[in-house]
């Protein structure tokens, strides 16, 4: 803990936030709390604000500062909130609120990881598709869930998760909820394309310069018309195509998306089909992804054998594998 030296103040006002190549953190005693024997306390030369290393921690003011953690397993061990809350002696609102906490996170470590210069296994073919699931009703409110990953070590580039239409040749029942739904709400749009938009850009400024893109998909013509968009003028780039109709065994060209798609659907208990953990709402799945997505990309290896890295090592994104305490112990500012 004495080791830690910050690189900045944690006031996002603080002028010395734009100069933080000056040393203006002058280290200032100690202090115990009931969890951490010894926390060093921080000066800022230039506001005059005091902090400690408990500032820039992700458990700052947790009653529970090891729960999170916790979590973390259970997330991706396909166990619900309160199934969780059960097995943690918890209230479930305790277990949401480490859900969001860790999602928030988990999007932005990641992020901050596809920001620092790729190496070369970051570089070759990438595969996208898209998995339906739903939010409280399946036919009157589908979701979908756009999946970006490197197709020779199964790195998640991106994924997230909107709205969908509702499906046609509905019964008079839900004929009538969907009009009222619709007078509540208004009609429920599409936003495949949005998403789908997403997970390009973010891999276009993930790309090394030089590189040119090569992407596997479906037959979904919605993709070729996004992919003209986003990098039409600024690399050149090669879409090949297979049908959604082709067996999916190992042989098939899409076969490392439709595994990641079936692991996710074994991992998440939101995504297992017709069952009572489904999303509520939208917001609360897409944090549970990002969850996800750290133990698939950072944590877990490619496969269950020993000394296998995990798929960030071999996409040269981090040099080892790492735990969830490496991941979820420090903010990301």
């Amino acid at each position: 803990m004495t080791a830690f030296q910050p690189s900045h103040c944690p006031w996002p006002r603080c002028p010395s936030r734009h100069d933080k190549a000056s040393p203006h953190i002058q280290r200032r005693g100690f202090f115990r709390t009931r969890h951490h024997p010894k926390v060093q306390r921080f000066l800022c030369l230039v506001c005059k604000r005091s902090f400690s290393t408990q500032t820039f921690r992700l458990d700052y003011r947790l009653r529970y500062p090891d729960l999170h953690l916790k979590v973390f397993w259970e997330n991706v061990s396909k166990v619900t909130l309160r199934q969780s809350g059960r097995k943690l002696k918890v209230d479930r609102k305790t277990i949401a609120h480490r859900l969001h906490l860790l999602g928030v996170h988990a999007e932005a470590f990641h992020t901050d990881k596809l920001r620092q210069p790729a190496g070369a296994g970051f570089q070759g073919p990438f595969q996208l598709d898209e998995l339906e699931t739903f939010e409280s009703d399946r036919r009157l409110q589908p979701l979908t869930v756009p999946v970006l990953i490197h197709r020779r070590n199964y790195f998640v580039v991106h994924l997230d998760a909107g709205t969908l239409p509702c499906r046609g040749k509905l019964t008079p029942k839900y004929r009538q909820k969907k009009q009222a739904r619709e007078k509540l709400y208004g009609k429920r749009r599409s936003e495949s394309r949005k998403l789908v938009t997403r997970c390009f850009e973010i891999l276009q400024r993930a790309l090394p310069p030089e590189v040119a893109l090569e992407l596997q998909s479906d037959r979904k013509q919605l993709y070729g018309s996004v992919l003209a968009k986003v990098f039409e003028g600024e690399r050149s780039y090669r879409w090949r195509r297979e049908s959604s109709k082709t067996r999916r065994d190992n042989r098939n060209l899409l076969f490392p998306i439709n595994h990641t798609l079936a692991q996710m659907r074994d991992s998440i208990s939101r995504l297992v089909r017709r069952n009572w953990g489904v999303s509520k709402q939208c917001a609360w799945l897409r944090r549970h992804l990002w969850v996800w997505l750290i133990w698939r990309n950072y944590v877990r290896p490619v496969t269950v054998k020993p000394k296998v890295p995990t798929p960030a090592q071999i996409a040269g994104v981090c040099s080892k594998p790492l735990t969830a305490e490496e991941v979820f112990t420090w903010r990301i500012f």
